[in-house]
C-alpha cells in the first residue's frame, strides 16, 4: 500500500505507507496509532480534517478536500490490513488460548464501531451486514 496527499497551502503532504504514516517529516508507525479517521470533510469548504490518536494525543491533521477519495481508500485499505492481520492472530490461537483470553466484548459495541467504519466509507455495506449478522448471532 502507498498513498501519497499532496499538501496544499499550509498542510503538509500525506503518505500511507505499509508501516507507517507519515505527515511533513513526522512518521507514525501504524500499530502506535490508536485511531485515524476523517472527522469533518465539509461539503462547500477547501479543506478536511483526519484525526489520529496517538500516544493518547489526538492530532487533527488537514487535508485539501480534493483528496478525501484517496483518504478514505486508503483509510479502507489500512482497515483491511489490520482486520487481515487480526484474523491470523486469532487462528494461531488453540481454543484453550481463546476461551482463556477473558470475556468477549461487547457485541453492540462492536456493532457501533462497524457503523463508524461505514459511514466513513471504509468498509462496504454488505461488509457491515454480514458482520453485524455474525456478531448478533442473526
Amino acid at each position: 500500500m502507498y498513498y501519497e496527499i499532496e499538501g496544499r497551502f499550509n498542510m503538509e503532504n500525506l503518505i500511507f505507507d505499509e508501516e507507517t504514516f507519515t505527515v511533513g517529516s513526522r512518521s507514525f508507525p501504524y500499530d502506535q496509532i490508536e485511531k485515524l479517521e476523517i472527522t469533518s470533510e465539509p461539503l462547500f469548504g477547501a479543506y478536511g480534517i483526519l484525526t489520529m490518536i496517538f500516544e493518547g494525543k489526538e492530532v487533527s491533521i488537514p487535508f485539501p478536500r480534493s483528496a478525501g477519495k484517496k483518504i478514505r481508500r486508503a483509510l479502507k485499505e489500512l482497515e483491511r490490513e489490520r482486520t487481515k492481520a487480526s484474523k491470523v492472530n486469532t487462528a494461531g490461537q488453540t481454543a484453550d488460548q481463546t476461551s482463556s483470553a477473558g470475556a468477549p466484548s461487547d457485541p453492540y459495541e462492536e456493532v457501533k464501531k462497524l457503523k463508524e467504519l461505514l459511514d466513513l466509507d471504509i468498509i462496504t455495506e454488505e461488509e457491515f451486514q454480514k458482520k453485524k449478522k455474525d456478531l448478533l448471532n442473526l
